[in-house]
C-alpha cells in the first residue's frame, strides 16, 4: 500500500477508543451534599474543582473572637467607659447637661422628629436590609444577610444587657448616678451603638463586596462619623442622654461591628454560594 492510499485509508476511518464518549461527555461533578463546589475560573476547561470545607467548631469560634486584638482592645475600652460613667466622668455630663440651649422652644420638636432618627432603627436597619439583600442577590450569596443579621443582634443583645444591669436615668431627671431602678436605661446608648454598628456593617459589606469605588468608600465612612457626631449633639442637647453613654454606646457598637467581621473572616469562603436559590449577578465566590 502506497503513502497515498494509506493517508486515504486513515481520513476515511478515523481510529477510536472506547473511552472517547467518556472524554466528549464527562459525568457530572458531586454538586450536592456537604461539600460545595469551588469554580475557578469562567473559562476553566473540565468539570468544576471540589474540595471539602471544614467548619469551625464552637470553641474555634470563640477563641477567634476572644483572641481578636481590636477587639479585646475595644472591650476593655468598653469596660473603661463604663467605669468613667459611674462617677469620674459625672462632672462633664453635668455641665453637658446643664448649659443653656439656644432657640430650645424652636428647635426642639424638628430635631425629635428629623436628626434624631438618623440613627435610630427604624431608618438604620432598612438601609442595612437593603444593602444586604442587593448584594446577596449579586452575588448569590447568603453571607451578607447573614452578617447583617448576627451583627445587629448580637450588638441588640450587649447594650440590652449593660441597660437592664445598670439602670441610669435620663438626663432629663439631671441625676447621672447608676442603679436608679427598673425604667432608667439610658446607658449605653443605643442611637450611639446603631450610628457605629448599623451603618458600619452598610460600610463593610460595601468594601466586603467591592460593591463602590474608593472615593465613594472615603465619602460614606466621613458619612458616618458625621451621623454618630450629629446623633450626639442632637441627644444632648435634647436631654435624652448623657455625654458617657453616648461614648460607651459608640464603643458598643465598635465592638460589636469588630467582632462581626472578624467572624465573617471565620466562615469558610465558597461556603455560602450554594444556598443562594435566584439567579443573580455573576461574581466571586463569597
Amino acid at each position: 500500500m502506497t503513502d497515498s492510499s494509506w493517508s486515504r485509508h486513515t481520513r476515511s476511518h478515523p481510529t477510536t477508543t472506547p473511552h472517547d464518549g467518556q472524554r466528549r461527555t464527562p459525568a457530572p461533578g458531586p454538586y450536592s451534599g456537604p461539600i460545595p463546589v469551588v469554580r475557578t475560573t469562567e473559562f476553566a476547561p473540565g468539570p468544576p474543582a471540589v474540595r471539602a470545607v471544614k467548619w469551625p467548631s464552637v470553641s474555634e469560634i470563640a477563641w477567634g473572637l476572644a483572641s481578636d486584638r481590636i477587639a479585646i482592645m475595644l472591650a476593655v475600652a468598653l469596660i473603661m467607659m463604663t467605669m468613667l460613667g459611674a462617677g469620674p466622668l459625672h462632672p462633664v455630663d453635668n455641665f453637658l447637661n446643664e448649659i443653656h440651649r439656644p432657640y430650645w422652644e424652636v428647635l426642639r420638636e424638628p430635631l425629635i422628629y428629623w436628626p434624631d432618627n438618623v440613627a435610630s432603627r427604624y431608618v438604620a436597619l432598612p438601609v442595612l436590609g437593603v444593602v444586604a439583600l442587593q448584594l446577596a442577590y449579586w452575588h448569590r450569596s447568603w453571607r451578607p444577610i447573614v452578617l447583617g443579621a448576627v451583627g445587629v443582634v448580637g450588638m441588640m443583645s450587649l447594650v440590652s444587657i449593660m441597660k437592664l444591669a445598670i439602670n441610669r436615668g435620663h438626663a432629663k431627671y439631671y441625676t447621672p448616678e447608676f442603679f436608679e431602678g427598673p425604667g432608667n436605661v439610658a446607658f449605653p446608648s443605643g442611637h450611639g451603638a446603631n450610628a457605629i454598628l448599623i451603618y458600619g456593617l452598610v460600610l463593610f459589606l460595601i468594601i466586603r463586596f467591592g460593591a463602590a469605588r474608593p472615593h465613594i468608600i472615603r465619602r460614606l465612612a466621613f458619612c458616618i462619623v458625621g451621623i454618630a457626631l450629629l446623633q450626639s449633639a442632637v441627644s444632648i442637647y435634647l436631654h435624652f442622654h448623657w455625654f458617657s453613654d453616648l461614648v460607651t454606646g459608640m464603643v458598643a457598637g465598635g465592638l460589636a461591628l469588630r467582632l462581626t467581621v472578624r467572624l465573617d473572616r471565620m466562615i469558610p469562603h465558597g461556603r455560602t454560594v450554594e444556598w443562594w436559590p435566584w439567579y443573580g449577578r455573576k461574581g466571586p465566590l463569597q
